[in-house]
């Protein structure tokens, strides 16, 4: 049961968040409308709701202007005398428009800290004084201006805010997602205590809600489905078929040639165990040789290369997204259109990873999901998408599966991207300028680190410039690995995409190994790699390597480019893990685990034995809302 309240709403300014649209669901489950609106939007049309108004959340974003976005707001949600609550970069505006000054922090925070909370605050009214938090920040509170108080603190900076006499907060953590544990709780006290929002008991029914939609949407005409394969997809062909009866849905499973083993096969068998009409449309060779648009030389519209020779992982999304659309244009133009619309499971979070304007007007892009293509996009302005799950999230569509009685092997079906394996193979040809230009500094720099214990006591410029980024229980952490194990570090000569601050990030990964027999502590190597991305920004990922230390730099790769013969390795690497996890029970117990394929060859003399094998990442994930999550270490 949900709560709903009749009137009172909670306004949303949009600066850019990847969980703006997150608040918005947790806001909603307390059963309180929200608006959500840019941050840019001016008073006039704010005013226009402001007799339900009850108070204002100011959402995080990859901006660092807090300074120039205050002075907007001090001219809008600020003049409507109501409760407001900044989040990561709104904590920023907040702070910057009560006179505080905002700079760098010493060292970047991203990931699950412990930080200290006021428990006299109305915000945290029935917590803890320690809590676990989600930080994703480089910026924060430098000066505190005089009419705020501290009500949080991490070991680096200021992580909440109050005035002294008006109901106004700010933290730069994120109280949306599950890795701030009592973030709901923190949610509830703003909506109920501070703002003084009435709660009335009452069910709401979306899957009622998505079948009116559809009806409304498709009118008289025939819905073409588009699945592929996961349970977003799947749970929307059961709806639509249940909205508007199997006679009007048309099933289509475009298989791109990038699935993984004998995943189309599964999909469409399972389907049609279920009742639902399957057509299976085999083009491998298509997607592997299709091109985009893309901004050249001038700014001026060209082709890009194709799939088989692209490296860069957003191109090689937005390839197969168009080609998926295009596939499917040249399909409905077989057909007579004005009697056909589309349909695909469009999800929440594809559409805020994506960066499109219909999650966020500020948000970055951070992978382009193949149901939001600029083709995608073009397809939705001229209304031929049908998307009824839009505002849904993961865990929610697998519970909407459930109740259309959906087998459980469906419903809980790990996540698979919907371009397939593209997106986990690694594809290069040669080493970056930059890893070259900088290796010796950034491994020098990991060395340090993972060494400290050893190096504390010298003397030098960059031993001095970690010290100062070092905070105290970070220094305790890393003496104490001189009763561990030695951990040797690696700059890996690979990118990965990754999320930084609210902002997509394409950076380097660190490989940590050790002496062949060594015992593993994974949850100080997890420490380890916490403290390593914060002071390392230009890398955001770390892996642990099997098998012997790696004790030389890796100065070449394997050439790897998107080859039948490649996707042909990863699949049969990411059937056996598959495989392992069900045998060994995991399947429920992981949420996810990404199996990717990267051009580094590790058993081998650097020195003399060129790279010519490739390498399996295994990313065992654990999430309920998956946006957000940790990683699932052994034991």
């Amino acid at each position: 049961m949900k709560l709903k309240v009749d009137a009172a709403q909670i306004l949303i300014v949009d600066a850019g968040a990847q969980y703006g649209k997150v608040i918005t669901r947790r806001i909603e489950e307390l059963g309180i409308k929200t608006i959500f609106l840019p941050l840019e939007t001016t008073l006039a049309t704010i005013s226009q709701h402001s007799s339900s108004l009850k108070g204002v959340i100011i959402s995080g974003g990859p901006g660092v202007g807090s300074v120039e976005a205050a002075h907007q707001l001090q001219e809008t949600v600020f003049k409507l005398n109501l409760p407001i609550l900044g989040i990561c970069f709104g904590n920023q505006i907040v702070a910057a428009a009560y006179g505080s000054t905002i700079g760098a922090t010493a060292a970047r925070e991203d990931g699950q800290f412990r930080i200290r909370v006021d428990t006299a605050s109305p915000l945290f009214s029935g917590m803890k004084e320690e809590q676990d938090v989600l930080i994703t920040h480089g910026y924060g509170i430098a000066q505190l201006g005089q009419d705020l108080v501290p009500i949080a603190q991490s070991d680096l900076c200021i992580q909440g805010v109050q005035h002294r006499s008006k109901p106004i907060y700010g933290v730069q953590f994120h109280p949306e997602v599950d890795l701030t544990t009592n973030g709901r709780l923190i949610l509830r006290n703003y909506c109920y205590q501070i703002c003084n929002i009435e709660m009335k008991a009452a069910i709401q029914n979306r899957q009622m809600l998505c079948m009116e939609e559809i009806r409304k949407s498709a009118k008289d005409r025939t819905v073409i489905a588009l699945l592929s394969g996961g349970v977003d997809s799947t749970v929307l062909a059961a709806l639509l078929t249940k909205a508007l009866g199997p006679e009007r849905v048309l099933a289509i499973h475009i298989d791109n040639g990038l699935m993984r083993k004998n995943e189309s096969t599964l999909v469409v068998d399972s389907l049609k165990e279920i009742g639902l009409n399957v057509k299976r449309v085999e083009c491998g060779y298509r997607f592997l040789n299709g091109k985009t648009w893309v901004t050249g030389q001038y700014n001026k519209a060209q082709l890009s290369d194709c799939l088989n020779k692209v490296i860069d992982p957003e191109l090689k999304r937005k390839i197969i997204g168009d080609v998926f659309m295009q596939v499917m244009g040249e399909m409905m133009e077989e057909l007579e259109q004005e009697k056909y619309v589309l349909a695909q499971g469009t999800l929440a979070p594809d559409l805020i990873e994506s960066g499109s304007l219909l999650s966020s007007s500020h948000a970055d892009t951070i992978k382009t999901h193949h149901n939001d293509s600029p083709l995608a996009r073009e397809f939705r302005k001229q209304g031929k998408i049908i998307e009824p799950l839009q505002t849904f999230y993961k865990d929610e569509v697998r519970e909407l599966g459930r109740e259309l009685n959906l087998p459980a092997d469906l419903v809980n079906r790990h996540p698979f991207p919907g371009p397939g394996l593209a997106p986990r193979i690694i594809c290069q040809v040669d080493l970056f300028a930059w890893y070259l230009e900088n290796y010796n500094d950034l491994n020098n720099r990991l060395n340090l680190i993972c060494q400290y214990h050893r190096h504390k006591d010298t003397q030098s410029q960059m031993l001095n410039s970690l010290e100062a980024q070092l905070s105290g229980t970070n220094r305790e952490f890393l003496l104490s690995l001189a009763t561990q194990p030695p951990v040797y570090p690696t700059l890996l000569p690979i990118r990965t995409v990754g999320v930084q601050g609210d902002g997509r990030s394409y950076s380097y990964g660190v490989g940590f190994s050790q002496d062949l027999g060594s015992p593993v502590n994974w949850e100080c190597l997890s420490r380890l790699a916490r403290i390593v991305t914060m002071l390392c920004p230009n890398i955001n990922r770390c892996c642990y390597i099997f098998g012997d230390k790696v004790d030389s730099a890796m100065r070449d790769i394997t050439p790897t480019l998107l080859s039948p013969s490649t996707v042909e390795r990863l699949r049969e690497a990411d059937a056996a893990a598959t495989d392992v996890m069900r045998e060994k029970g995991m399947l429920d117990k992981i949420s996810q685990m990404p199996v990717v394929l990267i051009p580094l060859h590790f058993d081998r003399d650097c020195r003399h034995m060129p790279s010519t094998q490739h390498s399996v990442v295994l990313r065992p994930f654990i999430t309920q809302d998956f946006m957000t999550g940790i990683a699932a270490l052994p034991g």
